[in-house]
């Protein structure tokens, strides 16, 4: 970590790059990179007032953003229990929905990682910033080709680590042993592909996830999921629908 002076304007204009990109005419296209700088700063940090003022009416703009209300839920969504969550499910199921509709794809599966979910839904109403709260990081969406064996390790995967939101697998285990494994309510077919929708972090090998990197892409889209939750929850919002999902039995422990 390299040190830098108290002042840290590079930090509020990383931050407020932000804004602008939000209320540009046009929206840019996002392109991935390793490139990052990690900068030193703590509670002795100093503002930067004449930059303060410059951000001043981006701030504003950016406050009236993430304070629109987009959809209303009855209850708190969240990362609660044991591998099935009600927000892993939700994320999981807008995630399939959304990749049909885009890439025109059947797709079978949709999986999460419960940990890059890092915040809860709130009951009642939803904002924009609850969106980017929940879903921080540039995690693009993927669509990965497998084959029976490929969907086994995923399933095997998911009762050892028990940290993924799972759409269209359903699982079975005891004392960490899958025992039984389907895909949309039927057994696994030995001579078929299936896609998954998925975001890059994991098809590129994250959370230990190795097995996936040399799987065939069928879509490496430049879409965030964040793009994908504001898209699908205020298509809930237009048709009049609250969001909403609880743990169904997907995923048994025993």
């Amino acid at each position: 970590m390299k040190n830098h002076s108290r002042k840290v304007p590079k930090i509020k204009m990383a931050i407020w790059g932000i804004a602008i990109i939000l209320f540009s005419a046009c929206s840019p296209q996002l392109h991935k990179s390793s490139s990052f700088e990690l900068l030193s700063i703590d509670p002795l940090t100093t503002i930067d007032k004449d930059f303060e003022e410059i951000i001043a009416p981006y701030k504003v703009r950016l406050d009236a953003e993430m304070n629109k209300v987009i959809a209303r839920s009855e209850k708190e969504l969240t990362k609660g229990g044991k591998g099935e969550t009600a927000l892993g499910n939700l994320v999981a199921d807008l995630q399939k929905e959304f990749s049909q509709e885009k890439f025109n794809l059947p797709v079978d599966i949709s999986v999460v990682n419960n940990g890059g979910l890092r915040n809860s839904l709130p009951k009642g109403d939803i904002t924009v910033g609850n969106i980017f709260e929940l879903a921080p990081f540039e995690n693009f969406i993927y669509i990965l080709e497998l084959n029976a064996e490929d969907v086994k390790r995923l399933g095997e995967y998911a009762v050892k680590g028990k940290n993924l939101g799972l759409t269209g697998l359903h699982l079975e285990a005891k004392e960490n042993n899958l025992n039984i494994l389907t895909v949309n309510g039927e057994a696994l077919d030995h001579s078929r592909k299936y896609l998954v929708a998925i975001n890059d972090y994991l098809a590129n090998g994250g959370d230990r996830m190795d097995f996936l990197v040399d799987l065939p892409r069928v879509k490496s889209s430049n879409i965030l999921m964040r793009e994908m939750l504001l898209d699908k929850i205020k298509a809930l919002t237009t048709e009049g629908k609250k969001v909403d999902a609880a743990i169904e039995g997907r995923q048994i422990y025993k």
